[in-house]
């Protein structure tokens, strides 16, 4: 896998292609991203990414979906300028942030 890419071995919550496919191409901050695990979601809230917390590497992420949940990692260079970015172009709502 190179990296600027989204990995595409794991299966993905529906709608969540054109998002991490926009934010790879875009976000200079982020250089691969990486789809996880996806569980039944419980509940109803909005549909769209949110981030989780800070990681090492980067962001970890949840995607809500119809029914289901995504996590997904951001790998960045620098995670505050990528929360920022996806806050910007409303990617995510800013009291996501953490």
């Amino acid at each position: 896998m190179k990296f600027g890419n989204v990995k595409r071995q794991h299966g993905r919550v529906g709608g969540l292609d054109e998002v991490l496919d926009f934010i790879v191409e875009n976000c200079a901050a982020v250089t691969r991203i990486v789809p996880g695990r996806i569980s039944v979601r419980r509940g109803k809230g909005p549909m769209g990414l949110k981030v989780q917390y800070p990681t090492a590497a980067g962001l970890k992420c949840l995607y809500g979906g119809l029914g289901t949940v995504q996590e997904v990692f951001l790998i960045c260079s620098d995670a505050k300028a990528a929360t920022g970015w996806l806050v910007e172009k409303g990617i995510v709502r800013g009291n996501d942030e953490r």
